[in-house]
């Protein structure tokens, strides 16, 4: 019985030591969690404490605070943290609901649009349909000269079917027509029988968003935090806005290095010019300035998809940006690729003379005293095309010229024709008359590619299933069937090159080290989440 004895203390021996470890751990968590109970709320003190939440910002050359009358680039990108649009663009380009919570496309030219409720005028009345229909109206009004002219060119007429729901005509089928609707809302009541263009009502007009205009004057805007603000979600940090005049962009850089201002937009060889890069935070993002050389599919050399590829293997994109548009420009693979979401990548952008060389030989070209011919009908033909440029625009002469240069290196004759830019535009309206020519333009939100692949296309491209698939997703909706149909317009477009795509315009958003939670700009918004922004005090 000793020994069970013995064992039997043993045990209860080891039980009091595992309870003490119990005890011992328990307080000591508690005493942990105590204090790192106190560090956080210290923490959040001081958080409190050290937050700034006053953002200031600065236009210049103001014109009108009203969004929809305004020429003016800063206020166009902070009108939309003060109104908001039906549609708005999130990161990745894609069309999302805003003031409308649903659009029906209920025929080729129609569609029914349903409002958001529960959405309140900053004055405290309710928003409805009357207020679309105002807007519209408005915009389309011979006396009014807005930018957003050219998003309802199509619109036919607007008709309320109630508070909530409103009807778009059209007079013709228009893809991704959701993408026209992020022009700003105004409050019918708020304009009534006054004149848009003249009113005083100007100076302070009333949105939806998150934030509302609280005074303004010849020098100063002041926003203020919109509490009343529909979306729980972007409820701001930042209270109060401060947007300074400045009579030009010089005076904004200056007062920016001066810490006058905490966070401007501009275009990246501005900033790296008149700022530099030293004592500030930057975030990049492509604009949609964009510059390709469309190949006129019918004329003689450039019918052929073979020359085409072997064009675009022949000339290093890189080189062009280096050499031509200095470092704030991307190379550009394609129209969509600034980000949007039906664009995985995958055009053929790279540079193989080699290749160039394997693809002339299979078509039946031969490399003769430095240059290629082929014997067509009993007669020789060289393989050379005229280049036609803007002789007003001197970036595009130099980028003419870089082509020239590239493509002579691998044996093919290029001539660069200069042309006024009235004729310019005669030639690109027409679609006739060139070989090749450099074109810029802004390119669209949408993932619309009817201007570069599509009926009618700059580069008389034309393509059975191209045409098929470009008809196809103005109405698809599911997201993964859309991204097929796109991965398959890529391999179309590298298989037949119709045009090839130069370099895209990069943008900067700068702002002061003490300013938190900038993240993601974008060419549609560059106050994307400023809900989350605010100053730090140091």
């Amino acid at each position: 019985g000793e020994k069970m004895k013995s064992n039997y203390i043993k045990y209860i021996f080891v039980v009091f030591l595992i309870i003490l470890a119990i005890v011992t751990y328990t307080l000591y968590k508690k005493d942990k969690k105590e204090t790192e109970e106190q560090k956080n709320k210290k923490d959040i003190q001081e958080t409190t404490i050290n937050v700034v939440k006053e953002l200031r910002l600065a236009i210049a050359e103001f014109d009108t605070i009203n969004p929809i009358l305004t020429h003016n680039r800063n206020v166009q990108e902070i009108s939309k943290v003060i109104f908001d649009p039906l549609i708005t663009i999130n990161d990745e380009y894609k069309a999302e609901g805003c003031l409308a919570t649903e659009i029906s496309k209920t025929s080729p030219n129609s569609y029914v649009i349903k409002l958001r409720d529960n959405v309140k005028w900053q004055d405290g009345t309710e928003f409805t349909a009357n207020d679309v229909k105002f807007t519209v109206d408005i915009i389309k009004s011979d006396g009014v000269d807005s930018i957003y002219k050219e998003n309802l060119k199509l619109v036919s007429d607007v008709s309320v079917i109630d508070e909530k729901t409103i009807t778009f005509n059209l007079y013709g089928e228009v893809p991704f027509f959701e993408y026209n609707l992020t022009f700003p809302i105004l409050s019918s009541n708020y304009y009534q029988g006054q004149d848009f263009n003249n009113t005083e009502k100007n100076r302070m007009p009333i949105g939806t968003g998150m934030f509302k205009i609280l005074s303004s004057d010849s020098n100063v805007i002041i926003l203020q935090r919109n509490d009343e603000y529909w979306n729980e979600d972007k409820k701001p940090v930042l209270e109060k806005i401060n947007i300074n005049f400045y009579s030009n962009m010089g005076e904004v850089y200056n007062n920016f290095k001066n810490g006058n201002i905490d966070v401007i937009n501009a275009d990246a060889t501005s900033i790296s010019t008149y700022i530099g890069s030293i004592g500030f935070e930057s975030e990049q993002y492509k604009s949609r300035e964009y510059d390709f050389m469309a190949m006129n599919n019918e004329s003689e050399i450039l019918s052929s998809s073979a020359v085409r590829r072997a064009i675009n293997y022949s000339i290093d994109k890189n080189n062009i940006i280096i050499n031509c548009y200095g470092g704030d420009y991307s190379t550009c693979e394609f129209p969509i690729d600034f980000s949007s979401w039906v664009y995985t990548g995958g055009a053929d952008i790279s540079t193989n003379p080699e290749e160039a060389r394997n693809i002339l030989e299979s078509d039946g070209w031969i490399y003769r005293n430095n240059a290629w011919q082929k014997t067509i009908d009993g007669r020789t033909i060289k393989l050379n095309f005229n280049l036609t440029v803007n002789s007003d625009n001197s970036q595009s002469v130099s980028v003419a010229e870089n082509i020239q240069a590239q493509l002579a290196a691998t044996g093919i004759t290029v001539n660069i024709k200069h042309v006024s830019p009235d004729k310019y535009f005669e030639l690109v309206n027409s679609k006739t008359g060139y070989d090749a020519i450099i074109v810029n333009m802004n390119t669209s939100f949408s993932p619309n590619l009817n201007t570069f692949m599509g009926n009618g296309n700059i580069s008389n491209y034309g393509n059975e299933e191209v045409n098929q698939i470009l008809s196809e997703v103005n109405n698809i909706t599911d997201d993964k069937l859309m991204i097929e149909k796109y991965k398959r317009l890529i391999e179309l477009y590298n298989q037949d090159i119709p045009f090839i795509g130069l370099s895209r315009k990069n943008r900067v958003t700068v702002y002061n080290t003490n300013l938190v939670g900038v993240t993601k700009p974008t060419a549609y918004n560059v106050y994307n989440r400023i809900e989350r922004w605010y100053r730090k005090n140091y």
